[in-house]
């Protein structure tokens, strides 16, 4: 029966706008990618309808920034009157609700500053196509291409890929590797010649085994305590896996390994370390209570909807709340009883990508 669960999929965020509140850590780690924006259109001759494609768009907070960005380069190509499409792509049921109305009213949206913008989206998974053959001008991906399509195996034996045991490990490797290939060989289809890809990612540095080491065998251990207290059944515990990968540089750079790639060619990478963006809060005030309520927050927001997703279909609205209560509890008390940081040590992986011709 477990077999069957081979290959299931991760769960799309939490709706009414939670990854917007609490992604400040990856708007931070993106921000690494935007002087490549620059980079990429300096080398376009943009002609045709102008097209700019957002993969992995999420709630869109952290995709008005670089958006606006590619904006105003294309508009110093092109001028002020032609239109521009941006296409917003994430997986069927993400929140798009929260993407168009983030779009509408906040006052940093690229709507309200141009007029002969337009923007829509895609659900569909970018590890296949989701536009039309050579309709693209620039693409922006910004900590998504982490996320596996699919489970590898049925019982990996922890919360966290990294943190599995070697042979299921090695699994995981090769998912995300076959994934980085289909996603480049998708984006090589869909881009102009001459077309750019900005894809920012994070990453694992020289002799780092995981992101998350504390805080992800935390979560292990509250898991673990909650099959044996009967509050989840075992094959509810042996499905979540939180499906993501981290990098290192040479497995980014890996299918460039003997030059273009599907007809991508890797221009420009830069790799940099990533401190903990709530620690220094915490060094100046000492509250570990908000330092808790920001790591918490972080946690919620892309992971929690994995392990909600493995929960069995017929539990109910009450109990996944329970489910969510206990957990965040466990987790409090264990960040509350020794405060440190817990989002590194994290290595921002950025590179820009043309189309050959």
């Amino acid at each position: 029966m477990e077999q069957a669960r081979v290959g299931w999929q991760p769960a799309p965020m939490e709706t009414g706008g939670c990854y917007n509140r609490h992604s400040q850590h990856q708007a931070a780690g993106g921000a690494h990618g935007l002087p490549m924006i620059g980079q990429a259109f300096a080398a376009m001759a943009l002609s045709g309808p102008v097209v700019l494609a957002d993969y992995g768009c999420a709630q869109g907070g952290n995709s008005l920034r670089p958006i606006a960005a590619a904006l105003g380069c294309a508009r110093e190509a092109v001028g002020p009157e032609p239109a521009i499409s941006v296409v917003h792509v994430d997986q069927p049921a993400n929140d798009f609700a929260a993407l168009f109305t983030l779009l509408r009213d906040h006052e940093e949206s690229y709507l309200r500053a141009d007029p002969n913008v337009f923007a829509s989206a895609v659900g569909r998974s970018f590890f296949g196509p989701v536009l039309p053959a050579e309709t693209v001008d620039f693409g922006w991906c910004s900590f998504a291409a982490h996320w596996l399509s699919a489970a590898p195996v049925a019982r990996a034996g922890h919360v966290w890929p990294h943190l599995t045991a070697p042979a299921i490990h090695a699994r995981f490797a090769a998912q995300a590797a076959a994934d980085w290939r289909s996603f480049l060989a998708a984006r090589a289809r869909e881009l102009k010649a001459g077309g750019g890809l900005v894809v920012v990612q994070p990453g694992l540095g020289e002799g780092v085994a995981s992101t998350f080491p504390v805080l992800m065998g935390w979560t292990q251990e509250v898991l673990a305590a909650m099959e044996e207290d009967g509050m989840l059944r075992p094959a509810e515990r042996a499905r979540m896996t939180i499906l993501v990968h981290e990098r290192r540089a040479d497995e980014v750079r890996a299918p460039f390994a003997d030059g273009a790639f599907a007809g991508l060619e890797l221009v420009a990478e830069e790799a940099q370390p990533m401190p903990d963006p709530f620690w220094p809060a915490f060094v100046a005030d000492g509250d570990a209570e908000a330092l808790a309520g920001r790591h918490l927050g972080f946690f919620r927001a892309p992971f929690l909807p994995s392990l909600l997703a493995a929960l069995d279909p017929a539990r109910d609205a009450g109990f996944r709340a329970a489910f969510t209560a206990s957990l965040e509890s466990e987790l409090r008390q264990r960040m509350l009883a020794a405060p440190q940081p817990l989002l590194e040590p994290m290595t921002i992986h950025a590179a820009l990508m043309r189309k050959v011709g």
